[in-house]
């Protein structure tokens, strides 16, 4: 069962944000270095992992190694917010190792997607902590994102930067431990170059709940699956071939999840094959239109280099006709 909503404060330049590799490790060890420069030009004191370098094949390091490092940055009071480095494969191995009592006693944003997707619904069920589907500090703070980085992940300035882990959040509109303002995230007008469709018009309200379609399947039947009734359910997956993205519709459809939801956002389904592409474009579409609820496509969501930041579990609006997003202002 799903704990209460708890919702971390966001952070300023000047705070500490850590660094952990959960899936597998960077295709090469310069790309740490690079995320560490793009973090410090924003303002921030970057803390890695203590296992951040290690790598175990296509892991990052041992099952124990990565987990210790996901424990002790939330542990840790300096640390104000965690970015995953990448996905890959490997956070869904983890998560029986997460000290879940530890993450909700310290709540931090906890950024990342792709692989990631299984360790942000699993925090969600385990602490209730709002997590962000989001850019990996690998490709966090680029000219493409940097806008969204700032306005789902950042503070206004009236929390002062604090070392000692006594600082209080913000509260109001730009403060998210009590209260989520009402704010759009994408529309068909403002979505970051992506191409925002409408599939089945419509208005939704509900959770938002969802990720890297491949790996949340991989938590149905575990401890780990959120409940997904009468949420908006947002997917995104990359170079995966037409029938397997219909088979991960068929796999949702037989274990009941699409019959429980309110809504659908479709995010980048890509593939380097235009023909191949064409066959999921179309597989997206019949699926949506199956389905019934509202839905849009080609969101700027996923693989897609000005993909925006989604908080999971926050409440949320689908205004599917106009191609928007929106998240709804809820009181704790």
């Amino acid at each position: 069962m799903q704990r209460p909503l708890l919702f971390p404060p966001r952070f300023v330049p000047g705070d500490t944000i850590g660094f952990a590799a959960p899936a597998s490790p960077p295709d090469k060890p310069e790309i740490i270095d690079e995320a560490i420069e793009r973090f410090t030009a924003q303002g921030f004191k970057v803390k890695p992992g203590k296992y951040l370098r290690r790598r175990d094949g296509y892991l990052a390091g041992s099952d124990e190694e990565r987990a210790a490092d996901i424990n002790a940055l939330f542990a840790d009071p300096e640390v104000k917010g965690i970015f995953a480095l990448r996905g890959g494969y490997g956070s869904c191995r983890i998560l029986p190792l997460l000290d879940y009592v530890a993450i909700r006693a310290h709540p931090k944003p906890f950024v990342g997607y792709s692989d990631v997707t299984a360790m942000q619904l699993a925090i969600l069920v385990k602490t209730g902590l709002v997590t962000f589907h989001g850019s990996n500090a690998s490709s966090a703070f680029q000219p493409e994102n940097i806008a969204a980085c700032r306005k789902m992940l950042m503070d206004d300035g009236s929390r002062q930067p604090s070392g000692d882990g006594a600082a209080k959040p913000a509260l109001g509109d730009r403060g998210l431990p009590s209260e989520i303002a009402s704010e759009i995230l994408f529309s068909r007008d403002d979505a970051n170059g992506a191409a925002v469709k409408t599939i089945v018009s419509g208005h939704a309200k509900g959770q938002l709940l969802g990720g890297n379609m491949t790996c949340l399947l991989r938590l149905l039947a575990t401890p780990y699956a959120p409940d997904f009734r009468e949420a908006i359910l947002f997917l995104e997956d990359t170079g995966e071939k037409a029938y397997r993205v219909d088979g991960m519709f068929t796999h949702l459809r037989l274990a009941g999840i699409l019959s429980q939801i309110c809504g659908l956002v479709l995010g980048q389904f890509d593939h380097t094959d235009p023909a191949e592409q064409a066959r999921i474009t179309a597989c997206l579409q019949r699926e949506a239109g199956r389905i019934g609820v509202p839905c849009v496509s080609s969101a700027p969501i996923g693989h897609f280099p000005g993909q925006i930041i989604v908080p999971q579990g926050a409440q949320a609006e689908l205004d599917a006709g106009r191609g928007m997003l929106a998240l709804t202002k809820m009181a704790a």
